[in-house]
């Protein structure tokens, strides 16, 4: 009788015991055990369990769902991770703070893989345009890990110099050329060439858009260079046969009858506004028809159509007005027409 009353104070001074135990879980921890475990066992039961992880701090979503709860709670006291709601709380810093704390800058709970690089490099101070944008991180950000990313310099020539000095065509470095690349240089360009050099102070087109660089610029010379085009166009000017351009009577500055039209042709010299010869006898004839004499800028009929004047006086007698060597032949004569006979 003394062993069956032993027994049975013994067992529930067990059961007193096990009730005022306290739970793993900590001291103040409310939730009703059902809510992770069943009666099978004390392992988290998965078709039981029901607590709503969204009323936390940290929303469970993306593959925070699939793993396992002890990943993150090392520790059954599960106030104990209130404090750690930041990924660097659970995840290594493979970046080494060269990128900050904040990892959903570029990551997202479903994948590590960031796909919007360009994106997100858009709003730093050096955003990622023509070529840039389609280089390999690692390309710029250089690490033994390929993970740092530390802050680099955004002017071009901290990370061209290397280009900058090995130029020849033209030498950078004794042309003395700037080091702000973008001032020659267009950023939004797939290549150094000279598709993507902004030659807007000297607009290349038509005969000008396909020679090379060094046709223009001799002896290594782009710094200097005159803009006009007689500066380039000498022996052009010299040389000219039809009509001839030396002499004085022809203006250096080409660009007053001619434009940048491969040839040098069609010119844009308006001749009707000063001796119409769209039309008539003078239409058609060659320029050094008439322009015989380069030192010459001025013409009368007389200089062309020669006469003496003995036999213009007999042939103009009794004209009022006439002069043989002027271009009073107008004021009978229609321009252009060869008939001799006066209008009256």
């Amino acid at each position: 009788m003394r062993i069956l009353s032993f027994i049975i104070w013994s067992f529930l001074l067990y059961l007193i015991g096990s009730f005022s135990e306290e739970s793993p879980h900590g001291k103040d921890f409310k939730i009703s055990c059902s809510t992770c475990h069943s009666s099978t066992s004390w392992e988290l039961d998965k078709k039981i369990y029901s607590f709503n992880h969204s009323a936390t701090k940290m929303p469970l979503i993306g593959q925070h769902k699939e793993i396992n709860c002890k990943l993150c709670h090392k520790s059954l006291v599960f106030s104990e991770a209130k404090s750690k709601t930041e990924c660097v709380s659970c995840h290594t810093d493979i970046h080494s703070q060269t990128v900050g704390n904040n990892c959903d800058k570029c990551h997202t709970p479903n994948s590590w893989i960031v796909t919007n690089i360009t994106e997100i490099h858009q709003q730093s101070r050096f955003p990622l345009v023509g070529v840039h944008s389609m280089k390999d991180c690692q390309k710029c950000h250089k690490s033994e890990s390929l993970h740092r990313y530390e802050v680099l310099g955004v002017e071009c020539i901290d990370c061209h110099r290397a280009n900058y000095m090995a130029t020849t065509k033209p030498n950078h470095t004794s042309a003395n050329f700037s080091t702000e690349c973008a001032q020659c240089h267009n950023i939004y360009s797939y290549e150094w060439g000279r598709t993507g050099f902004n030659h807007n102070f000297f607009p290349l087109t038509l005969g000008h858009s396909n020679i090379n660089c060094t046709k223009c610029h001799t002896n290594n010379n782009y710094s200097n260079l005159s803009p006009d085009c007689y500066g380039c166009h000498k022996d052009d000017y010299n040389s000219a046969t039809n009509p001839v351009h030396s002499g004085g009577c022809y203006t250096t500055n080409c660009s007053s009858c001619h434009n940048t039209n491969p040839g040098w042709k069609p010119t844009s010299f308006n001749h009707e506004n000063h001796f119409p010869i769209s039309s008539g006898d003078h239409s058609g004839i060659s320029c050094i028809e008439c322009h015989t004499n380069p030192a010459n800028c001025t013409f009368s009929c007389i200089d062309c159509h020669e006469h003496s004047q003995s036999s213009m006086n007999n042939e103009h007698n009794g004209e009022s007005g006439y002069s043989w060597n002027s271009s009073a032949c107008f004021n009978c004569h229609p321009r252009g027409q060869s008939d001799k006979k006066h209008l009256k």
